[in-house]
């Protein structure tokens, strides 16, 4: 079937003469409606589904074929990993801009019939990711027969979808005449919707017309410039430098005298101006001469500065974007930040790779997101966006949501296709003598859309490509349209594994900047969640890992005691996935009566089946020779490209913010930090098995020695303030109107605090300009450095070893991407 086939109608005939359903063209068929019924029997009770996700949705729908829940009972049998294997297509989640050829171009490798369930909000209108990258909705560009709604969807809203599917194949399908002969309905038969005319453009769903956006309120119309500059608020939280802080801030201004220029005071860590066509050779005084040193390149972003908000009175110069460097210092555990102004409307800066080679990927993103160029990249080209992308996301002129632009249709999807893969190897591999195989975007062994491009020579891995974006949501443009305390719910979806572990790095950062401090009760809460949480990504990651390797068991295993945390999650906070339960300055509710119950079984239940899990995997020989002595790491590989985590411990580097940069009474907790030297994939197993001892040791000290108090600071200006307060103090209720509709104003000052998500350090740096929202918004997230250092662990390893490696790398592409 052709791709216009299904524009409207597909596999269809005229009806009978009386109008109704056709007349079957088979002469030997003396009954085509009991034939009907036969086949439709036979095809709603064995639907074979792709393994195909996209985001969020996909760890619902993967939890949907595990033990608790079994698809298989529903007729949904197993996952067919090739589309010429399969008959249904769920697509899961969020349809990216990147990703949506890709989607379509498996829909046409389906065989005939066909069906399509569109799982989630996002699948369905774009959901809550209204921004340039995201798709408002697959039934654009494919027919869908079943929507199933929720941000994500229960594991049971999808069994319900495939139940309304079967019933829809019973009821509305007459494929006698389509399997005897030709002619007859089958399969997808729905018309494509049109954005404007046959779909609503309005991503909040119906009921909403013509009430404002979010983040409208901020300009009302009728007042000039924004009410939020009515609101007073307190100056930003400031701190006093260390004595060993103010010895190198007086060496770096000495040693670089009108280049280097202190910014004081700050509300993190020290902070400089530097001279532009200085800034490589301060940059290589503090990696390799200065005291301490600084190793790692923690991040590196930009800010347009166009849309800032000066001071009145004010006068002078001013950069049109800033490029912002933060260093990291292993040795005394502190940051720093250098800040470089750039002028122009298409500015150029060095590249630091020759200092910092992670910093490829880095300086790809600020071009793709910004259009800096940075002379001497060695491969300067866009890394999330396609290739052929126009205009540059993260400057502020650019449209931040998707529905103020052009809709994307299904020409859309057929005339962008990914780079060709030969193309991106360019230069990395003589063209001609290597055989090229792209691995991804749609591959069981990638762990969501992601796409490696190999050389290979046999089966040895000569060179390789990593082609990014497939997964990105504009989570950081969406940051700059989002209140303080809106934007929580899309922290959860930064890693939709990690759950509440996500809401800490961002509201820890908030909190830094303002200096308001959560109760010790709520600090201990945190810990709790983010540990089960821990918890949780580590028995998914076990599971897959060791199904890449070829054990299937496991993975279903280890669904199970995931359930029963999401079950302990969800008893807390309400949510199950995306707990969205963490708040600026405390958590959104206390304890419920009863929590501590369900935690202590899982206590004591736990440690035996961890000893299980040892014992069925990592003492098995077959898993030793697939993981032993592969994709190794070298301790200095793990620190120079700035791999965090488990990966690095891996490579005997004792390293974990929750010990060395302590955050949320973690320093009040006994538990140690699991390290391996092997650096290869057996190690990282390791690492990650002893990690989840440790979660449990630290979960046990939180739930038996948890505090008693308030749950939510009493610093109201910037938190939502506990309803029974508001009901009896006036200021009380008007701050929790204020922060609850248009948001808290948060003081002009910048802020950047990372914290040890399961995947590694994940980091938040806010920019406010005194308004409530952020003026900048940057995710520095652990996956972006690890899987740039994958070609490390697999240049030189077999294709039967590259499954491995990804697996015990343990990335997840909504943290890549963002």
């Amino acid at each position: 079937m052709s791709r216009s086939d299904y524009r409207d109608k597909s596999r269809s005939v005229s009806p009978g003469p009386d109008g109704g359903e056709p007349a079957a063209r088979d002469p030997h068929t003396r009954d085509p409606h009991t034939m009907d019924t036969v086949i439709n029997w036979c095809r709603q009770y064995s639907l074979w589904p792709l393994f195909f996700g996209l985001s969020c949705c996909f760890v619902e729908q993967a939890a949907a074929f595990a033990s608790r829940y079994d698809i298989a009972r529903f007729g949904g049998e197993v996952f067919r990993g090739s589309p010429r294997q399969a008959d249904l297509l769920i697509v899961s989640g969020t349809v990216f801009k990147k990703i949506a050829p890709v989607v379509l171009r498996l829909y046409d490798q389906m065989p005939d019939p066909k069906w399509v369930i569109s799982m989630g909000s996002c699948a369905n209108c774009g959901g809550m990711y209204d921004v340039y990258s995201v798709v408002q909705g697959v039934d654009q560009i494919l027919p869908v027969d079943v929507y199933v709604p929720g941000c994500p969807p229960r594991p049971e809203a999808l069994l319900q979808g495939l139940i309304m599917l079967q019933k829809k194949i019973m009821e509305t399908e007459r494929p006698a005449a389509a399997v005897l002969r030709k002619g007859g309905t089958e399969g997808s038969r729905e018309a494509l919707l049109k954005a404007g005319k046959t779909k609503s453009r309005d991503t909040r769903g119906p009921g909403y017309i013509d009430i404002p956006e979010r983040g409208t309120s901020v300009r009302p119309p009728q007042f000039y410039g924004t009410r939020s500059d009515l609101m007073w608020t307190p100056p930003p939280h400031r701190i006093e430098l260390t004595e060993h802080q103010t010895t190198l801030t007086e060496a770096l201004t000495a040693r670089f005298p009108g280049v280097v220029r202190q910014e004081s005071p700050t509300s993190d860590m020290p902070s400089f101006q530097v001279s532009g066509d200085r800034i490589k050779e301060v940059l290589r005084f503090l990696k390799s001469d200065s005291d301490p040193e600084f190793l790692r390149l923690d991040d590196l972003t930009a800010i347009d500065e166009s849309a800032r908000r000066r001071p009145k009175g004010k006068t002078g110069p001013t950069p049109d974007f800033t490029m912002v460097y933060h260093l990291l210092s292993f040795d005394t555990a502190e940051r720093i930040r250098l800040k470089v102004g750039l002028k122009g409307r298409a500015p150029k800066t060095p590249t630091v790779t020759d200092i910092w080679p992670s910093a490829g990927w880095y300086e790809r993103e600020v071009y793709d997101m910004f259009g800096i160029t940075f002379d001497g990249h060695p491969d300067l080209r866009r890394l999330l966006m396609p290739h052929d992308w126009e205009g540059f996301p993260l400057r502020k002129g650019y449209p931040g949501r998707a529905t103020d632009m052009a809709p994307y249709t299904l020409k859309g999807a057929e005339g962008h296709e990914p780079l060709d893969a030969e193309t991106a190897l360019a230069g990395k591999v003589e063209s001609g003598r290597y055989f090229i195989l792209n691995f991804g975007p749609h591959q069981y062994c990638t762990h969501g859309v992601i796409r490696h491009i190999l050389a290979l020579r046999g089966e040895k891995i000569a060179g390789m490509d990593i082609d990014i974006g497939y997964h990105h949501r504009g989570a950081e443009k969406i940051g700059e349209h989002q209140s303080w305390h809106q934007f929580i719910p899309y922290t959860d979806r930064v890693d939709y594994i990690s759950g509440a572990a996500n809401n800490l790095s961002y509201v820890h950062s908030v909190e830094t900047l303002t200096g308001v401090a959560a109760p010790v009760r709520a600090q201990y809460i945190r810990v709790l969640l983010a540990e089960l949480f821990r918890l949780s990504n580590h028995l998914v990651w076990l599971g897959t890992a060791a199904h890449d390797v070829g054990m299937m068991s496991p993975a279903f295993y280890t669904m199970r005691e995931r359930e029963e945390i999401l079950d302990i999650a969800e008893m807390i906070t309400g949510g199950r996935l995306h707990t969205a339960w963490f708040r600026i300055g405390g958590v959104a509710q206390d304890l419920p009566e009863g929590w501590k119950a369900p935690v202590d079984a899982f206590l004591k239940k736990f440690p035996g089946r961890l000893r299980e899990y040892e014992r069925m995997i990592l003492n098995n020989p077959i898993f030793k020779g697939r993981t032993q002595g592969i994709g190794r790491l070298t301790r200095k590989e793990a620190m120079e490209w700035g791999v965090t985590g488990p990966n690095l411990r891996a490579c005997g580097v004792e390293w974990d913010l929750r010990k060395k940069i302590p955050y949320s009474v973690y320093e009040d907790f006994d538990f140690d930090i699991p390290t391996q030297t092997g650096g290869d994939c057996y190690a990282r197993f390791l690492v990650r098995i002893e990690e989840m001892r440790q979660s449990l040791r630290i979960i046990r000290q939180a739930a038996g020695n948890m505090p008693g108090g308030r749950y939510i600071t009493d610093d109201y200006r910037y938190s939502i303030p506990k309803k029974p307060d508001t009901l009896e103090d006036i200021e009380s209720l008007i701050h929790h109107f204020i922060n609850a509709t248009r948001g808290p104003k948060i003081p002009k000052g910048e802020a950047y605090t990372a914290t040890e998500v399961p995947r590694g350090e994940q980091g938040y740096y806010i920019v406010s300009d005194g308004l409530n929202m952020a003026y900048r918004m940057r995710i520095r997230a652990p996956g972006f450095a690890n899987v740039q250092a994958i070609p490390l662990m697999a240049e030189g390893e077999t294709v039967a070893d590259f499954a491995a490696i990804l697996g015990s790398v343990d990335y997840i592409l909504a943290d890549v991407d963002r």
